[in-house]
């Protein structure tokens, strides 16, 4: 099968994006290098075309109940103009996605998905969602473009005037107008720095993409492909579907143990409320190399030469200059400050537990 091109493809061939296929969809690695535009973010801004992710709008009567039944996480806390980060779950507590929900009104709601679970997404809602509730996938007619870090507000403040801007908080968002047409902002992202997920229909997202790019000039902006956002969310330990979450690990297991909070029923409700009090199985612990290595996904880890677990993602770390990783392992065996040992291509490196993020969110905001 053919591989999706975003309405951003175009572009990213003008400015050398080195291209590769991910999830279905053709994306750029990188356009300079990883690491340029990994500190790009970290210390001005960077710029992404995320449009491969899937966009659902639920609506009616029913969606708010259906929703609550889905997920771990209090709908209480949502209010109109926000979002929360939560996930699906099957019956056996593992996690079918993870997601941004953005609360419209009491009746609308828009969910923002992975691209390679859209489809399965979308058939776990209607298999869900029976009593008044209308779903709709509105990925195909939706683009996604992320600016992320410190000078993203004094960019982004050039194209859309909007005095709702500036005091954003985090996780929360509006609908604001880029030449005449309808922009949802949102002050959230994937790579813990400051910055903002902007959604537009397709027509328009390649005039916004070049427009920011050139209100970014004067400030470093750079535009940064998938290889740097995997950096940058590992740096700052945010899971990954299909790496820390999986159908067969749980919410509290792969580290998102946070987004567990509804007081009513929800699939699985039994199995979770077990481990966040009680303690899973299994846990994520994060890594720093002690020699050169760079550790990658599936490599195996040993403490006291006794198999605990595995890599579930791995890399070099630009900020940290070394290699870092999380891995699920069995839970209670180490704890921060022990000494683990990875199996690299059959040779032991050395590497040492570590508290999580290795890299903190501090909302730095540059006017």
């Amino acid at each position: 099968m053919t591989a999706q091109k975003t309405f951003l493809y175009d572009d990213h061939i003008r400015l050398g994006g080195k291209m590769v296929e991910f999830a279905g969809w053709e994306l750029p690695v990188m356009y300079s290098s990883i690491i340029e535009e990994h500190m790009a973010v970290r210390e001005a801004a960077g710029l992404f075309d995320v449009s491969h992710m899937g966009e659902i709008v639920i609506k009616g009567r029913g969606a708010r109940t259906s929703l609550q039944r889905l997920i771990p996480t209090d709908m209480g806390k949502l209010e109109k103009g926000k979002s929360v980060y939560t996930c699906f779950l099957n019956e056996q507590g593992g996690v079918i996605d993870d997601l941004f929900i953005f609360m419209l009104s009491d009746n609308e709601y828009y969910l923002v998905v992975n691209a390679a679970t859209t489809e399965k997404d979308i058939q776990w809602l209607m298999q869900n969602c029976k009593t008044n509730v209308a779903i709709q996938d509105v990925s195909a007619a939706t683009a996604k473009i992320d600016i992320q870090g410190p000078q993203s507000y004094a960019i982004l403040q050039k194209i859309i005037k909007d005095d709702r801007l500036e005091g954003l908080k985090r996780f929360y968002f509006f609908t604001g107008t880029y030449k005449g047409q309808p922009v949802l902002i949102s002050q959230t992202g994937y790579t813990g720095e400051f910055g903002y997920e902007l959604f537009c229909i397709n027509n328009v997202a390649s005039g916004l993409w070049n427009d920011l790019l050139e209100a970014g000039k004067e400030y470093g902006l750079k535009p940064a492909g998938l290889g740097a956002r995997d950096t940058l969310r590992l740096e700052s330990c945010y899971s990954l579907y299909g790496h820390e979450l999986t159908d067969t690990i749980t919410p509290v297991e792969g580290g998102i143990g946070f987004v567990v909070s509804a007081q009513s029923e929800y699939i699985a409700r039994d199995i979770i409320e077990k481990q966040k009090a009680q303690g899973a199985p299994r846990q994520i612990i994060c890594l720093e190399m002690l020699d050169k290595a760079i550790p990658r996904s599936q490599y195996q880890v040993l403490y006291n030469n006794q198999d605990i677990g595995y890599i579930t993602s791995g890399g070099f770390s630009p900020v940290f200059k070394k290699g870092i990783a999380m891995a699920l392992v069995t839970s209670g065996v180490v704890s921060a400050g022990d000494e683990v040992a990875i199996v690299i291509r059959d040779k032991i490196s050395p590497a040492k537990v570590v508290k999580r993020p290795f890299y903190k969110y501090s909302g730095k905001k540059f006017q």
